[in-house]
């Protein structure tokens, strides 16, 4: 057999020069001896055209050592150089991709969405074949039934790629007998209805896939792409979020935090009474466990953490204003100013139930001087951390 081979090339003028100039490589099905030089301006002295057929480049491929390796070498490649004209199977469509809006509180506990996608599906009137009822499909002029086009560089380089004019199948609709639905292309878009199921836990600008609802491959058999669906969440009116750990600032009045009390404080599940202690501080926090978020990792909550700042009135009654004297007196060392002069002609009598109530007056006073320092040093510390607010 080679023999004859070779007898017919040196019989052939024709091939005997292309054999001589481009090497074993010009015999290979479809290659197109002028390919080299209708190209090589077009690529400024190193163009290439397309010349049909030829699995160009697989010597090198086949330079990675074995079968196995040169399918290796086509993957990470593609059929930019060649690959012996094989058709591409299993090839996966591609993935559709949008933007669902949702809810903090929808993030924290779990939501789902129902979106519209048009993905490219089979046509249903031809089957996917692109052909009118009773029509035939014929070979492909482009790369002679191959499916791939070869592009000879300067030196004999050679790269090839995908036919472009049918997709890397061979064969082509004739002119006349496409389908009146896809117009021979044998997929349209079909507009269809997908469940988006979202998990309690999930972060902003998340991803989410739903499996096979993608469009399907453009070419050969193979699984259809995903819907990728990006989450985006509105921020909380109530609570910071850190990984699972939820953040809440509480405000609380200054006489809640001298004496203790409660506050309503919110959760995901609801508003809850929380206790104060007395002399609670300023910046001060309080962990209510496993009030956070649940991991879309799986685990344990996360914690709900309250932060007190201190509120104080804009406005006083006269008697507030009266005891917030009292106290400014007493911390700057000044005599109170709350009690009249006596008058001199005042009875004995008179001046022995007089002393029984500055007696009883000394008392409230050294009570009231004693809740006055504690003020003091109170908002003191109020001033100094910065945590005063004022209502």
């Amino acid at each position: 057999m080679e023999i004859q081979e070779a007898y017919d090339l040196l019989k052939d003028a024709k091939k005997r020069a292309a054999f001589d100039k481009y090497g074993a490589t010009a015999q290979q099905p479809g290659f197109d001896p002028d390919a080299y030089e209708n190209m090589r301006n077009a690529f400024g002295g190193g163009g290439a055209r397309s010349a049909g057929g030829f699995g160009g480049f697989q010597d090198f491929a086949s330079a990675f050592g074995g079968r196995g390796n040169s399918d290796l070498f086509e993957q990470l490649f593609g059929s930019a150089f060649g690959g012996g004209g094989r058709p591409r199977a299993n090839v996966r469509g591609g993935d559709l991709q949008m933007t669902v809006n949702i809810s903090f509180m929808e993030a924290c506990k779990g939501t789902s969405r129902t979106v519209t996608v048009a993905p490219i599906v089979k046509c249903g009137t031809c089957s996917g074949t692109g052909l009118r009822p009773g029509a035939k499909r014929t070979q492909c002029t482009a790369c002679n039934g191959t499916g791939t086009q070869t592009f000879v560089i300067d030196s004999g380089f050679h790269m090839a790629s995908t036919c472009q004019s049918c997709h890397g199948s061979g064969s082509t609709v004739p002119r006349g007998s496409q389908c009146s639905n896809c117009g021979g292309v044998g997929q349209v878009r079909e507009k269809k209805t997908f469940k988006v199921d979202i998990p309690a836990g999930v972060e902003d600008g998340m991803l989410v896939r739903v499996p096979d609802a993608g469009d399907a491959p453009v070419s050969g058999k193979g699984p259809a792409g995903d819907l990728v669906v990006r989450v985006n969440i509105s921020a909380s009116k109530h609570f910071r979020r850190q990984g699972v750990n939820l953040y809440h600032d509480a405000r609380i009045p200054l006489h809640t935090a001298l004496l203790g009390g409660k506050v309503r404080v919110p959760t995901l599940d609801g508003e809850v009474d929380v206790r104060i202690p007395q002399g609670t501080q300023p910046g001060e926090e309080m962990v209510l466990k496993h009030r956070g978020i649940t991991s879309i990792y799986g685990g344990d909550k996360g914690d709900l953490f309250v932060k007190f700042s201190v509120q104080l009135p804009r406005s006083l009654t006269p008697r507030q204003r009266e005891l917030l004297q009292q106290y400014a007196d007493e911390a700057e060392g000044r005599p109170s100013t709350r009690s009249g002069s006596q008058d001199p002609g005042t009875s004995e009598g008179s001046s022995s139930t007089s002393r029984q109530s500055t007696i009883s007056d000394g008392k409230n006073e050294i009570q009231r001087a004693h809740w006055i320092l504690i003020f003091h040093n109170y908002v003191s510390a109020l001033l100094l951390d910065g945590n005063l607010d004022c209502v």
